[in-house]
């Protein structure tokens, strides 16, 4: 008996049936999406992928590899000469497969060998043909027969070392080959993943999120609206659409997914997990999953979630007939790092909705118009959709040969006066305590420091009903944060304050009475009045949006000092104003024209994104390096001193549970929900306030002020200072 793996025990034959089975499943839902750009002959496609997954861990039999499972499920090993150290199950696999028997060709030789050996993408040495010649001749060939009869299925007669020759130069983009090897490996590895997590490859749902939508809008006594109708005929089409804040987008979005496999992405965690509430609990569309760096923990939370852990599983092994989830999860794939080809294929026969683009830096967007491009390209589909649309961005797309409809939808409805204010939002707090007492106040500052700073002032005054979110409250802290800013949205008697930071600006669907907001780039800048009569018409004489232009905090490391100053002269001429939604499109692709950016640090790094893009090496970086390029910052998460000595008894717990793993996840997700997530950047500013966990190395004790109320007191952050006099 020969084995796959020792957790749970399972043979190479049923791993592999497992495979077979999960084929089938994988063919019979997305057999058409597949092969609309196979250039091959789509029956020999699925041949090569069946052999692929017949062959690629027969090489397990490799006495090295089953000395590590007998060793593990404490059976005695098999005395051998050989070493693990040297050449992987991997590497061996291909000597079995009858190249003969099933009449590859040349270009198909290429495709099966390579998509087996590296299916594991190791850090491994050339093989030696001798070495390998050695392994078939004293460890393979006496136990042929056996083999051969475990696995009934044919195996290669006279072994040998012809597959080299294959794999010694990997199929690269410029290769006829590309886009079928892509699919080939992509497919092996996503039937690998979710085989060895026993997990169906797919959701084979009937269910179809367009009919959930459309009950919900009917249900609502409403109809599809203009939007949404556009989004409906255009299902098969790629799209770029600019929307009014509250327009449906989402709904719109859901309506041109229909039944395809869907990612849908959003810049920000908080804006992620409402829309995976809007889609499972409102709208009651159960096949979703939720993906980020923090998920799991966000299931948990859920009360009547039971199952979270398999949840997760099944969002992390794209599963899910729809996955939501942030750039990162999805997009690393632009940098062709090793096993790029899981997501790249999934993604072939996929629908990729981006929501809100004018919220990530030029850099990132640089990463999203490659990945669009690239996606395009094997077959898959692409909805962005904005509340407003920076010029260049659409360019490009265009000049990269990409189709796709582009459509503007806005309301007509007059939301928002502005009035622009040349001082500090600090100079006119008693102003705002005084509308606080009957009306929703919302007040969005740059960063975490001046919001806190705020929040204190306003604390010491006695200033009734006053709260603060922002990204430095410990996990258990922020949902918490998270649902109360909904519900006193939702609660029509309630009043009172609300001071938050950028975090809120893409799709929380909250309405406030006004809003007091430093200002920010213009994009940035119409996103927050978003938060402020979302659905409403505004008919007063007095302003309903505040802005304050005087030394706004985090300009220079947050927003493009030059951009910011070119948003404040386009705004001048709408001081005292109703701002219409078409006169803010307007205003963004304006700013960000060539015309208006020439000369800039946006413009040229945007401009340095793409040339870098265009030259990515195949194969040269991990997965790890390409998740940090795309994020621009690697997190790390810290914990309170005080919240440590809190929960003491918990790390010691983790630290010493060995054997029961689901208890070990427990602790984590426990453990997890007590951290911060601080930049690298913030590391080291305060690398004198931190110290090693002794139980739990992967967060740091940090000796800083913490409290639910207020957050992680950092003196410095974001090159702004917090007033000590406030603490």
């Amino acid at each position: 008996m020969n084995y796959a793996k020792s957790k749970p025990l399972e043979t190479i034959k049923e791993h592999t049936d497992k495979l077979l089975k999960n084929l089938k499943i994988l063919k019979k839902i997305y057999i058409k999406e597949i092969e609309k750009v196979i250039n091959i002959n789509k029956d020999r496609f699925w041949e090569l992928l069946e052999i692929i997954c017949k062959y690629h861990d027969i090489g397990k039999v490799y006495t090295p590899f089953q000395n590590i499972i007998l060793n593990e499920i404490g059976k005695k090993t098999i005395e051998t000469k050989f070493s693990y150290d040297v050449i992987k199950h991997e590497q061996i696999s291909p000597i079995f497969v009858p190249a003969e028997k099933y009449n590859l060709t040349k270009e198909e030789k290429l495709l099966v060998y390579q998509a087996i050996y590296y299916h594991h993408e190791r850090e491994e040495k050339e093989i030696s043909s001798t070495y390998v010649e050695e392994i078939i001749e004293k460890d393979i060939k006496p136990r042929l027969k056996e083999i051969k009869k475990e696995f009934r299925y044919e195996i290669k007669e006279e072994p040998d070392t012809t597959f080299i020759k294959y794999v010694r130069n990997r199929i690269k983009q410029e290769d006829k080959l590309y886009i079928e090897y892509c699919f080939l490996k992509g497919l092996l590895h996503r039937l690998d993943h979710s085989s060895s997590a026993n997990l169906k490859i797919e959701d084979d749902t009937l269910e179809n999120i367009a009919d959930f939508t459309d009950e919900f809008i009917i249900g609502k006594n409403s109809k599809p609206n203009e939007l949404q109708e556009f989004s409906k005929k255009n299902k098969d089409e790629n799209l770029v659409v600019i929307g009014s804040t509250g327009i449906g987008k989402t709904e719109s979005a859901l309506y041109w997914s229909n039944e395809g496999k869907t990612f849908f992405t959003l810049p920000l965690r908080t804006s992620i997990n409402a829309i995976y509430d809007r889609i499972e609990d409102t709208i009651g569309y159960k096949h979703i999953g939720l993906l980020h760096s923090t998920a799991i923990e966000y299931l948990e939370e859920k009360d009547e979630f039971k199952n979270e852990e398999e949840k997760y599983n099944q969002s992390k092994n794209l599963c899910e007939k729809i996955t939501t989830c942030t750039i990162d999860q999805i997009f690393p794939f632009v940098f062709k790092y090793k096993g790029y080809e899981k997501m790249y294929a999934t993604l072939g026969y996929s629908k990729i909705i981006i929501d809100e683009v004018q919220a990530y830096s030029p850099e990132i967007v640089a990463i999203i118009i490659k990945g669009l491009e690239m996606i395009n390209k094997i077959g898959g589909k692409f909805m962005l959709m904005t509340a407003t649309l920076p010029r260049i961005y659409k360019e490009e797309l265009e000049n990269k040969g990409i189709n796709f409809k582009f459509k503007e939808y806005l309301k007509t409805v007059k939301r928002h006066k502005i009035k622009l204010e040349e001082k500090e939002i600090i100079e006119n707090l008693e102003n705002i305590k005084e509308k606080a007492k009957n009306k929703k106040i919302l007040i969005i500052v740059n960063t975490v420091n001046k919001a806190i700073e705020i929040y204190l002032k306003l604390k010491k005054d006695n200033t009734k009903n006053i709260n603060l979110l922002h990204s430095r409250f410990i996990y258990n802290d922020r949902i918490n944060k998270e649902k109360r800013i909904k519900e006193f949205s939702d609660n029509k008697n309630e009043k009172g304050i609300w001071i938050t930071t950028q975090i809120i600006e893409a799709s929380i669907d909250i309405d406030f009475d006004y809003l007091y907001t430093e200002m920010s780039t213009l994009d940035s800048l119409f996103q927050r009045l978003g938060r402020c009569y979302r659905n409403r018409e505004y008919k007063e004489k007095e302003e309903n949006i505040y802005i304050y232009t005087k030394n706004a905090s985090g300009i220079k490391y947050i927003y493009d000092e030059e951009i910011n100053k070119k948003s404040i002269e386009l705004l001048k001429k709408y001081d005292k104003k109703l701002l219409e939604e078409k006169t803010k499109v307007e205003l963004v692709d304006k700013l960000y024209s060539k015309e208006m950016l020439e000369g800039t640090k946006f413009l040229n790094t945007f401009k340095s994104g793409i040339k870098t893009l265009e030259n990515i090496l195949d194969y040269k970086t991990s997965k790890k390096i390409a998740q940090k390029l795309l994020r621009n910052i690697e997190n790390i998460n810290i914990i309170p001193k005080n919240i440590y000595e809190q929960n003491i008894d918990v790390f010691k717990e983790y630290e010493k549970e060995k054997k029961n793993y689901k208890r070990k996840s427990e602790l984590k997700r426990k453990v997890d929900k007590l951290t911060v997530s601080i930049t690298e950047k913030t590391k080291w500013k305060i690398q004198d306030k931190l110290t090693e966990n002794p139980y739990y190395k992967q967060t740091l004790i940090a000796d800083l002020k913490y409290n639910g109320e207020v957050g992680l007191i950092l003196e410095k952050d974001e090159e702004y200072d917090l007033d000590e006099r406030v603490l």
